[in-house]
């Protein structure tokens, strides 16, 4: 009896349960990810294959396919439809993972069979996220033939986590400045590295920016950035403007348009002053580069006729870009043509531009004015301005009363020293002289000055009131309007004659 009560519950053992054993197989038999290799913020898309077993002796309904990292549901197919025994279903799940780092996932597929029972099955997936490649912006200002041209690199990290060991490439033609290195970038932080290169041909070239780099787990990566640029032909144009310093109106009006008219290393202005017009003792000499391509070591070498002035550096110019420098003339003391010839280099060449203007040193005339005779008893009292109607200053300036038949000099003012008078400034005179009214016909003055460091001694005649002769009394004008005429004459015959004489 006992034999037989262990043989029934052996086999009661070995008879499997009918509860254990469900009418709805499901299996996730094959799951992909793409891309292979995802980076931080990047989709990344699970493909899962869901199939319910041949053997199965109930169709299920599924409720769900979710991609999930330990509770929390990453992404979700909500009833995706039924699977009859033997037949499959491929599912797409998308995520973007904020982080890098490994990943432990699952693919959970949820169902019911036809009983209404729950099925659930779960396959396990490991993905392994990296950090989001740099972000490249190239910027190539306008690319010239046969000239140095700038290729700015600007490398962001959209990631928390850094990068280390840069390393950024230019593959283009003409690579002049090649590489260069950064030794760590922070998540979140943008550097930016210059690099260059000259093209000897003008056209469209590719311009390739190559970016090597350690993962912050120290994994090395690489990304690249392509940009086709368009390289203009080289061209060369530089204007060169000479003018005054301190230029009048029409002169400066002259110069400008001159000087915006360019010409490519030809003779760019020759401005010239015209009578009456101010003489500065200096020149500004403006260089403007009217070409496409920057100007590299601009020297400006300023001469007057045959003497050679002190050169001034004017450096690089950018296309479009000005610049000037003043030439000092204080040591030109008559009148020439001042030269301004630029040297300089752009692209792989050198080259010279020229700019000229005529010039005449300030001078200093004085000329006799308002002048006015007086008699006193047996003195005759000349009063009057000494003006300087010139540009430049003079100096030393003495007014006396000349000798002649019938008049000689007198005391208390034989002369009159007034010293310094700037251009067109005047000083006040009186002298005393001993006069013979009667007989003479004109007094003489002599006016002796020094001006740009030469001397000189005219002698103005005055013509005398013959209302002095017959006695009359009171501040009388000597001169009539003819007088200051005549006057006025023999000064400007005289400053042209020391001029003229002067330029020989």
């Amino acid at each position: 009896m006992r034999r037989l009560l262990a043989v029934v519950l052996v086999c009661a053992l070995l008879v499997p349960s009918a509860a254990a054993v469900p009418d709805a197989r499901l299996a996730v038999t094959d799951v992909t990810v793409a891309p292979e290799t995802p980076v931080v913020g990047e989709p990344v898309t699970v493909t899962a294959t869901v199939r319910e077993s041949a053997g199965s002796p109930s169709p299920v309904e599924l409720s769900a396919v979710r991609l999930v990292s330990g509770e929390t549901t990453l992404a979700a197919a909500t009833n995706p439809g039924s699977l009859s025994p033997g037949e499959t279903l491929s599912l797409d799940l998308t995520h973007a993972f904020a982080s890098a780092g490994t990943k432990d996932l699952a693919v959970v597929a949820v169902g019911e069979d036809a009983d209404g029972e729950r099925v659930e099955v779960r396959r396990p997936l490991t993905v392994v996220v990296e950090q989001a490649a740099p972000q490249l912006e190239v910027t190539v200002d306008r690319a010239v033939a046969r000239t140095e041209n700038r290729v700015q690199v600007q490398l962001s990290n959209p990631n928390t986590a850094q990068y280390r060991n840069l390393t950024v490439r230019l593959d283009a033609p003409g690579a002049v400045e090649d590489r260069r290195t950064v030794p760590v970038v922070a998540g979140g932080a943008t550097v930016v590295r210059n690099l260059s290169f000259a093209p000897q041909r003008a056209g469209d070239v590719q311009v390739r920016v190559v970016t090597s780099y350690a993962t912050d787990t120290g994994v090395p990566r690489q990304t690249s950035y392509v940009e086709t640029v368009t390289v203009d032909p080289l061209r060369e144009d530089v204007g060169v403007a000479v003018r005054p310093a301190a230029p009048p109106a029409q002169a400066a009006a002259g110069g400008t348009l001159q000087g915006l008219l360019g010409g490519g290393g030809t003779l760019q202005q020759r401005g010239q002053q015209s009578d009456g017009e101010g003489a500065p003792d200096a020149v500004t000499v403006e260089v403007t580069n009217f070409g496409n391509a920057p100007l590299r070591e601009a020297v400006v070498h300023p001469s007057a006729g045959d003497r050679a002035l002190p050169r001034a550096f004017v450096g690089r110019l950018a296309p479009g870009e000005s610049a000037t420098v003043e030439v000092d003339l204080a040591a030109v003391r008559s009148p020439a043509n001042v030269t301004a010839r630029v040297e300089y280099a752009t692209g792989d060449r050198t080259g010279s531009a020229v700019g000229a203007f005529d010039y005449q040193p300030p001078v200093g005339a004085v000329r006799l004015t308002g002048v006015s005779l007086t008699r006193d008893g047996d003195t005759l009292r000349i009063a009057g301005n000494a003006g300087n109607v010139g540009d430049g200053e003079v100096t030393g300036l003495v007014v006396a009363v000349g000798e002649s038949e019938f008049v000689a000099p007198a005391y208390p003012q034989r002369d009159y020293f007034i010293g310094t008078v700037e251009g067109s400034e005047f000083a006040p005179f009186e002298l005393t002289a001993d006069a013979d009214v009667a007989n003479a016909t004109t007094v003489p003055v002599e006016v002796t000055y020094r001006s740009d460091g030469v001397e000189r001694t005219e002698t103005v005649e005055l013509p005398m009131d013959r209302s002095l002769a017959e006695g009359e009394d009171g501040n009388r004008n000597g001169l009539a309007l003819g007088v200051v005429a005549v006057l006025g004459v023999a000064l400007l015959a005289g400053g042209i004659a020391v001029v003229v004489g002067r330029y020989r």
